[in-house]
C-alpha cells in the first residue's frame, strides 16, 4: 500500500474529520448558493456566444486547472506512487506541465517508491518532453493559485491552514481559497453573470499573464521564468498596444493570431519575402519570439518552451540578456529589453559563432542587403554582367577555406583581335566588400576529343579587385601587367547587376564560422 505524505487532519482520522466536513458544509450552504448565483457558468454564455464558447472550449484556459476525475481522461501520468484516487485536482496539463493535489488539496511534492518511501521531487510532469521534474520538491505547497487558474476566487489569505474550514474549497485545509468554477471560464474575464464587461486592456490580462514586479522580468538558469508575458510585453516595442490586438483571448493560443506581423510591418515583410529563409517557411515569430521562456523543461541549449514577448533583437555579439546575476532580463534605461543572438540565432545556426551571427543580423531587414557587415558572401554567387555590354560578363562563385571566403570569378571577354579569351580571377577576403584578386589568362589544349589538361598554360594577366557593396550591386576594375598591354590589353572596369537569378534571392547566405 503507498505512503501518502500526512496533511494537517491525518490524525483525526476518517471519523474524526468527517463530522467537521458536514457541520462547515451545512453551515456555509447558503452563502455558497448565493455566491454560486452571481455566476451562470460557461454552458449560460453558449447559448448566445456558441462560436466564442466552442474556440474557448479547445483552450488551455478551461484546462488550467481539473478534477482529478476530470484530469484523468486527458493523456497525463500520476506521480509515482499515487493512483488517480489520490488526486484530487490537477493544475495545468493541456500544453506544457501539470501539477497534482492531492486528497488534502496539497500540491504534491513527494513521490514514493515501491515500498512506499517518500522520494522528493519528480513531481512535475512536462508535456513536452514527457518527463518528470522537480518543483519545491518535499516542501508542504498549499493550493494559492486560484485567481489565475479558477473563476469566482476568493482568497484565504492566511499562511497555513488555521482550522476554519469555509475559507477552503470542499474543506480541503490545502486550498486556501474558494471558487465557483473550475479553470477560466468566461466569467473570470467578462465578470460574474450577465455583467458582460470588456475588459480588453494588457494590463487587465497582465493580471494574470505576468510575474512578481511588472517593472522587472525575473529569470533562472538562463531563460526567462515562465508566465511573464506582460511584463515582456511592457519592456518590448508593441508596449503600446493591447493583447487583443493581435490575440483572440477565446481561441488556443497556436491559432489566436488574428493580425499578422505583415499588418504592420509591410516593409520588413517585402525584405524577408526576398531571403531564403523565408523560402524555407522561418517565419517572424522564430526569431523575434524564440524560445527564451522556460515553463516545463528546456529543449535545447537556447530553447525553451514558450515563446517570448520581448520581439526586439540585441544584434551585439557581445550582449547578454540577462543581468549579471542572472535574476532578471536587462534592460535599458527606457525600461526596453531586447532577445540576444544565442536565442534569436543559435537555436538554429548551432555551428556559428555569435561574432558571426551579429554580422549577418546587422540591419537584417533593409533592402538591398548592405554586405559591410557580413563581407564576402556565398550568396553573391551567379551570373554578373552590366547590360550596356551585352555578351560579355562574369560568372562568380564564393566558398570557404579553413574559415576564409575566397571568390572565383570568370570573365567572358575578348582579346584586341575580337577573338574570345576566359580570363579567370581569384582572391580571398575575410571582411569587407572589397576583395583585391589575381587574373591569370589560359590556353593550350584543343577542343574535343583532343583536349589534353597537360597543355593547359596558366599566364598571370593582372591583378584587380571586385567591391560587392549590396547582394544586387557590385563592381570590378582589373589591371594587365606590360606582358598583356602589349598584347593589346588594357584597364577595364565597371558596374555589375546580377543576372538571370531572381535578384536577391540568395543573398546573403549565412557564411559558416570563420
Amino acid at each position: 500500500m503507498n505512503k501518502r505524505r500526512a496533511g494537517p487532519f491525518k490524525h483525526l482520522g476518517l471519523f474524526g474529520i468527517l463530522p467537521v466536513i458536514v457541520l462547515v458544509t451545512a453551515f456555509l450552504m447558503p452563502q455558497k448558493v448565493i455566491a454560486v448565483q452571481n455566476y451562470v457558468g460557461a454552458q449560460t454564455c453558449k447559448e448566445c456566444h456558441e462560436e466564442q464558447y466552442n474556440e474557448w472550449r479547445t483552450s488551455s484556459h478551461p484546462f488550467s486547472f481539473m478534477t482529478g476525475e476530470n484530469a484523468r481522461s486527458h493523456p497525463l501520468p500520476v506521480p509515482e506512487g499515487y493512483i488517480w484516487d489520490d488526486i484530487s485536482y490537477v493544475i495545468g496539463g493541456h500544453r506544457w506541465k501539470s501539477l497534482y493535489l492531492d486528497r488534502e488539496g496539497y500540491i504534491i511534492t513527494n513521490v514514493f517508491d515501491e515500498e512506499g518511501n517518500p522520494i522528493p521531487g519528480r513531481n512535475q510532469y512536462n508535456m513536452l518532453t514527457g518527463e518528470l521534474s522537480d518543483t519545491h520538491p518535499g516542501e508542504i505547497v498549499p493550493f494559492t493559485c486560484g485567481a489565475c487558474h479558477t473563476t469566482g476566487w476568493i482568497a484565504d489569505n492566511n499562511a497555513e491552514y488555521d482550522g476554519d474550514l469555509s475559507d477552503n474549497q470542499d474543506g480541503l485545509p490545502g486550498i486556501h481559497g474558494t471558487w465557483v468554477f473550475e479553470g477560466v471560464q468566461c466569467e473570470a474575464c467578462h465578470g460574474p453573470g450577465t455583467t458582460m464587461e470588456v475588459r480588453d486592456s494588457a494590463a487587465f490580462c497582465g493580471k494574470c499573464h505576468s510575474r512578481g514586479d511588472i517593472d522587472s522580468i525575473s529569470a533562472s538558469d538562463g531563460f526567462i521564468d515562465h508566465n511573464a508575458q506582460y511584463n515582456e510585453f511592457r519592456a518590448s516595442p508593441m508596449s503600446s498596444l493591447k493583447c487583443v490586438s493581435c490575440h483572440d483571448p477565446h481561441k488556443k493560443a497556436e491559432f489566436s493570431i488574428t493580425k499578422d506581423c505583415e499588418s504592420c510591418h509591410a516593409e520588413e515583410a517585402d525584405s524577408y519575402a526576398m531571403d531564403p529563409k523565408s523560402k524555407l517557411g522561418v517565419e517572424c515569430e522564430d526569431c523575434h519570439m524564440p524560445f527564451a521562456t522556460l515553463s516545463g523543461q528546456p529543449l535545447g541549449p537556447h530553447q525553451g518552451d514558450v515563446r517570448t514577448h520581448l520581439f526586439a533583437i540585441n544584434t551585439d555579439a557581445g550582449a547578454s540578456m540577462f543581468t549579471a546575476d542572472g535574476s532578471s532580463v536587462a534592460l535599458d534605461s527606457n525600461h526596453k529589453g531586447a532577445v540576444t543572438l544565442d536565442f534569436a540565432c543559435q537555436r538554429c545556426h548551432q555551428d556559428n559563432s555569435l561574432t558571426e551571427l551579429a554580422r549577418f543580423a546587422k540591419n537584417f531587414h533593409a533592402q538591398p542587403r548592405s554586405l559591410d557587415d557580413i563581407g564576402l558572401n556565398p550568396g553573391l554567387a551567379g551570373s554578373w554582367r552590366n547590360a550596356a555590354r551585352d555578351g560579355e560578363g562574369f560568372l562568380i562563385d564564393v566558398g570557404y577555406s579553413n574559415g576564409v571566403a575566397t571568390l572565383v570569378a570568370s570573365f567572358y571577354t575578348y582579346d584586341a583581335n575580337g577573338n574570345q579569351v576566359w580570363l579567370l580571377a581569384t582572391g580571398q577576403a575575410t571582411s569587407g566588400t572589397t576583395t583585391d584578386v589575381t587574373v591569370v589568362i589560359t590556353n593550350g589544349p584543343a577542343f574535343g576529343d583532343n583536349f589534353d589538361p597537360n597543355a593547359v598554360q596558366r599566364t598571370v594577366w593582372g591583378s584587380g579587385s571586385f567591391t560587392f557593396p549590396t547582394c544586387t550591386g557590385g563592381s570590378f576594375s582589373l589591371t594587365p601587367n606590360q606582358a598583356m598591354r602589349d598584347r593589346g590589353f588594357t584597364d577595364i572596369g565597371y558596374d555589375l547587376t546580377r543576372d538571370l537569378l531572381e535578384t536577391g534571392i540568395q543573398c546573403p547566405a549565412l557564411p559558416p564560422e570563420r
